[in-house]
């Protein structure tokens, strides 16, 4: 591939031969674009992942990763990137994180998802890994520097606001009831505070060919925080029962208000698609956030715990 039409940049490619010596010049020559998340575009160079940030705003939350996911490793949790590295430039400012790179393909876009032995399998690998994950030691995690944070004054709230204004009445006055109906049965506030991954959904699971769970990938999001969060992400790609599921194979007690909580989050989860539609002024975004939200108003509620789906 001619230097100019490399997607990397020059000096990105000299610092990943630094920090990873064995890169050959020919797999930094046929660097691959292999996916492209809100904030970074990911590419294949010979067997690592390369994440670069699309702004130093993005490159501030990915910058964690090159500190926590090796903890993570070292800690014996299953499923995270191997060999996670920064790739700084010359004045200390995050160019890239890499790891090993993850077969697997995104559970998104697997049709048909697995089912029967293999959904099971699944489902006790993901509570596991969430299981090892939300068991990771507090006080390491604060000395990593991950972010602490209440659920609905630090994240909810002022999404609420962003996204509020660009919503139809009708969304708005429902959306208004259902914040009321959660705090006043308790909000966040006494939820238990352990290491979440905060994006854990068909996007970041990886699986192999045959429906096992290979990895999950992108920490950026990771915080301190209820663990209600990552259950309501896997409710973005797979059924209540699913999760029901997998919380059969979490090995944590989990509190009696969990689910509230799970289900709050997950109703609410578009505002995330009509903030960020908003603000990159990406029309199809803002329109898909807008319509789940309607439909979930037009109904009169939100997710609620269910037996039934895949």
């Amino acid at each position: 591939m001619p230097a100019s039409t490399n997607p990397l940049t020059s000096e990105l490619r000299s610092r990943l031969r630094a920090e990873f010596p064995f890169l050959r010049a020919r797999d930094l020559a046929a660097a691959e674009r292999v996916g492209e998340g809100w904030c970074t575009t990911a590419y294949r160079v010979g067997n690592l992942a390369v994440r670069v940030p699309k702004s130093e705003t993005c490159a501030a939350p990915l910058a964690l990763e090159p500190r926590l996911v090796p903890a993570l490793e070292a800690a014996g949790v299953p499923f995270v990137p191997r060999g996670m590295r920064a790739a700084l430039d010359a004045e200390g400012r995050l160019l890239a994180t890499a790891h090993e790179y993850v077969a697997g393909e995104p559970a998104r876009h697997v049709r048909p998802l697995p089912r029967g032995a293999a959904r099971d399998a699944l489902a006790r690998d993901l509570g596991r890994f969430l299981g090892r994950l939300h068991g990771f030691p507090v006080t390491d995690a604060r000395r990593l520097g991950v972010p602490e944070r209440d659920l609905w004054p630090d994240q909810y709230v002022p999404l609420i606001a962003a996204a509020r204004p660009h919503l139809g009445a009708r969304t708005r006055q429902w959306l208004d009831g259902l914040c009321a109906a959660f705090l006043d049965a308790g909000g966040s506030s006494g939820a238990p505070r352990v290491v979440v991954h905060g994006d854990v959904d068909g996007r970041n699971v990886l699986l192999d060919d045959g429906g096992k769970l290979s990895g999950v990938i992108d920490y950026s999001d990771a915080m301190l925080a209820d663990p209600a969060l990552d259950f309501a992400c896997i409710l973005n790609d797979w059924s209540w029962a699913f999760l029901e599921r997998v919380l059969a194979h979490y090995p944590i007690e989990v509190d009696a208000d969990l689910r509230r909580r799970t289900a709050f989050y997950i109703t609410i989860g578009p505002l995330f698609e009509v903030r960020q539609g908003v603000a990159t002024g990406d029309l199809v975004m803002l329109r898909r956030g807008r319509a789940a939200l309607a439909r979930r108003a037009a109904a009169g509620r939100g997710v609620e715990p269910s037996p039934r789906g895949p």
